[in-house]
């Protein structure tokens, strides 16, 4: 029996700024599927991601991790290495129809939720313990998979993080936008855009920022010392660097160029005042946030950096670890860099403390690596630990001891079928999960 489409796929489309899905009006949860086009958008799609995400999902995302719970120590994640496992076939899927740029695990102890953004626009949530009871829950879905697709964004999302209670997913795109799905009103709203200076666009916050066709949003990333979960970092291919409050009536607290080129992730430390960026320049920079802002809103010309590192090539990504201790790079010179105590550095940062040699060579059809530090692995001195791709023959998942710079374990198997350019961890700080995607769109849990 041949399936209802419920979305026509005409050639006459309305063209919104930046090619965005619409005018910044709120997406439902029937929209946002609908806006995937004919291929995806059927009835029965529509009626079980309205299901999960409706039902299923609130029904999960009251309990959390901020809950008092007995939580293991790093060293049982750790031990927990060996025991994963890529050969179940049941945990490899299609998420996304095109490359996986990033990737983002809802927070639940008791349900694994991943998700993905793809180089289109496109969000797909993967129900990776569906079960026959569940696809009952989720509409009677069988040819699903558990996977939910949905189109909120015009370009490649560069990044999406749940806040910590699950009840938000914030992505960003490079279409300039940055869309909120809250579980509670069931909408993706569009919560911060980029315009130009058109006087149409003038009450809009992002009014000014984009500055035509080599302009886009590169990264975003929640501001974690705000309790509200309604302010954000974000950096631009322009090398700009802006704090954005969504508080309220909303206002940009800042708003500095730092770089005269593409700026791919910026990582707060967690004193709160330590800003790191990375990208296109060949460095790795460390910022007082405490010097940026004032009146004018936007330096004429780029602020002194506490402290730099050269790399040599351009540098894919700085995280620092969750405790703080360590910033981790990685850079297309072929290396993954370890800096202790970076936030306590001043001036020309000469070498790293660990420097670990690894083919970050992707090419041109994949994702650039970006090691990933898990959230929640550090307690009472303990290690933490870090997730990157490889681009070895045989294809793996490679997971590194943060204060050594030492391979732990590369996870190979039956499901490791293509490289895993984004790489990330549920952030259980009690039982290790690992998840890859890959430039097909694919995703890989390993647990």
């Amino acid at each position: 029996k041949t399936e209802k489409i419920v979305y026509d796929d005409s050639n006459e489309k309305e063209d919104f700024f930046n090619r965005r899905v619409n005018d910044g009006s709120d997406l439902s949860v029937r929209g946002a599927v609908e806006m995937t086009g004919s291929k995806w958008a059927k009835e029965s799609s529509i009626s079980s991601a309205e299901s999960y995400m409706g039902k299923v999902l609130p029904a999960i995302m009251d309990v959390t991790l901020k809950q008092e719970e007995t939580k293991s120590s790093p060293s049982s994640l750790v031990a927990q290495v060996e025991s994963i496992s890529v050969d179940d076939p049941n945990c490899v899927a299609k998420v996304t129809p095109e490359r996986i740029y990033s990737m983002a695990c809802h927070p639940s102890p008791h349900s694994l939720l991943v998700g993905a953004g793809d180089k289109t626009g496109y969000v797909g949530l993967w129900n990776v313990d569906r079960t026959p009871s569940s696809d009952k829950e989720d509409g009677g879905n069988d040819a699903s998979d558990g996977v939910h697709l949905f189109k909120v964004h015009g370009g490649a999302v560069s990044h999406m993080e749940w806040n910590s209670s699950g009840s938000l997913l914030y992505t960003s795109s490079y279409d300039g936008s940055v869309r909120k799905f809250d579980v509670g009103t069931q909408t993706f709203s569009e919560v911060f855009a980029t315009y130009d200076e058109s006087s149409q666009y003038k009450d809009k916050l992002g009014y000014g920022l984009d500055q035509g066709y080599r302009y886009w949003i590169q990264y975003s990333c929640m501001d974690n010392r705000s309790s509200s979960d309604q302010c954000l970092f974000l950096s631009s291919s322009l090398g700009t660097v802006f704090h954005v409050d969504l508080r309220e009536k909303g206002k940009i607290t800042f708003n500095e160029t730092l770089s005269e080129k593409k700026i791919n992730t910026v990582s707060l430390h967690p004193n709160g005042t330590t800003l790191a960026t990375a990208g296109l320049d060949t460095t790795v920079a460390l910022w007082d946030i405490r010097n940026f802002g004032g009146k004018s809103m936007k330096s004429k010309k780029i602020p002194e950096p506490l402290a730099v590192q050269h790399c040599g090539k351009s540098v894919n990504s700085a995280f620092f670890s969750p405790s703080g201790r360590m910033l981790l790079s990685t850079t297309m010179a072929d290396n993954l860099d370890l800096i202790t105590d970076g936030h306590l550095r001043s001036g020309l940062i000469k070498k790293p403390d660990k420097r670990i040699r690894h083919d970050n060579r992707t090419g041109r059809w994949l994702s650039t690596f970006m090691a990933r530090w898990h959230p929640h692995s550090l307690s009472a001195g303990n290690d933490e630990i870090f997730v990157v791709g490889s681009m070895r023959r045989l294809r793996s998942i490679e997971l590194f001891n943060g204060s050594e710079g030492e391979i732990i374990r590369a996870l190979d198997g039956e499901g490791m079928t293509a490289v895993t350019s984004r790489c990330c961890f549920h952030p259980s700080s009690e039982k290790l999960v690992v998840m890859g995607g890959s430039s097909s769109g694919r995703v890989t849990v390993a647990r």
